[in-house]
């Protein structure tokens, strides 16, 4: 199978308000990187438009932060190419650096400084001086509710306020373009709510780039994901279209282990009495080992079930998960299996 996956079969229908035919704001092509012998990222190729929110999801070390500092000039790629908003951000940074905004995941602040004296600091290193650095400095305050802490140094902070500040520190200058890694990490839900409403506000004029590890918030917010396993791209397009049966479906994987000649398995071929309702596959694992993916709804009698029938042909249940959305389990596979395929 290819490590990389196109969506352009399936109902790609945009899900926000997000015009397809905005200003490519930026533009990753075959980017590479390699570590000595470890090769972090390889062929990664991509775009943010403006107008959208583009998640970038992989498990834990998948990639993710060392594609997002090659994205804002942090880290030199060993190979490809970054545009962004028309130019080569290695050769033509300081021209572009007003254009981006990059909140990294967690937040470079000086403990010593306040809140004024950080992000004056960040003004004047942004260009931003005399009446325009005032101006962007008031904005930045009222626009992140940072009136309480004004002249409070940033180490007395809790991390809601620090988020906040890094936020602010990205604002200043009203990029064109914001790259934010993990942005809700150690938020409450009720800052994760507020950051939400804002970047949902900032997409009308902005391209947003977001890498995040929790589904439920690509499904909210993005109008495009794009899934890194292994630092390979192996899946790119809208929520529903990765999900394919639908964002809101939900489906049962089970892994077990038993006969590998039974290939029937415990729901049968085609419909089968009590389950006509479920729409079964099933995929070989490691040695004896079989996954199955069920989607539609599965009671706790339906469950009980098929338990029972697992059990009869003698099998091993290693993993039950129910209640899983379609796009949980597109994540699932692409990044296990076809990452694994992809060694």
């Amino acid at each position: 199978m290819s490590p990389k996956t196109e969506t352009a079969d399936r109902d790609d229908t945009p899900r926000t308000s997000a015009d397809p035919s905005g200003e490519v704001l930026l533009q990753a092509r075959e980017l590479g990187k390699d570590f000595g012998p470890v090769r972090a990222v390889r062929d990664f190729s991509f775009e943010v438009r403006r107008g959208e929110i583009v998640g970038l999801l992989g498990p834990n070390g998948a990639g993710k932060t060392t594609a997002m500092r090659m994205l804002v000039g942090y880290l030199v790629p060993s190979a490809g190419q970054v545009d962004l908003c028309g130019g080569d951000i290695f050769t033509q940074g300081p021209r572009l650096k007003d254009r981006l905004g990059y909140l990294p995941e967690n937040v470079p602040l000086y403990s010593e400084m306040t809140v004024r004296e950080y992000l004056d600091m960040s003004a004047r290193l942004k260009g931003l001086k005399g009446a325009r650095g005032e101006a962007a400095l008031a904005r930045v305050q009222n626009l992140l509710d940072l009136t309480t802490v004004w002249r409070r140094p940033t180490g007395q902070l809790s991390r809601g306020f620090r988020q906040r500040v890094g936020l602010a520190q990205c604002l200043l200058a009203d990029p064109d373009l914001l790259i934010l890694d993990e942005p809700t990490t150690g938020l409450d839900p009720n800052q994760i709510a507020e950051l939400r409403r804002l970047l949902r506000s900032w997409r009308q004029s902005k391209g947003i780039l977001l890498s995040t590890h929790i589904l439920a918030e690509a499904l909210m917010l993005c109008d495009r994901i794009i899934i890194i396993s292994k630092g390979r791209l192996v899946a790119a397009g809208t929520p529903q279209g990765l999900a394919g049966a639908g964002e809101e479906a939900v489906a049962t994987q089970i892994t077990v282990r038993g006969p590998a000649s039974d290939d029937a398995g415990p729901v049968g071929e085609g419909p089968d009495p009590g389950f006509e309702d479920l729409s079964a596959t099933r995929e070989e694992g490691d040695g004896n080992q079989a996954i199955w993916r069920l989607e539609g709804q599965v009671d706790r009698a339906g469950r009980r079930a098929l338990t029972a029938r697992f059990l009869e042909r003698d099998y091993e249940i290693l993993e039950w998960n129910s209640g899983l959305s379609a796009l949980e389990l597109a994540f699932r596979r692409l990044t296990i299996e076809e990452g694994s395929e992809s060694e």
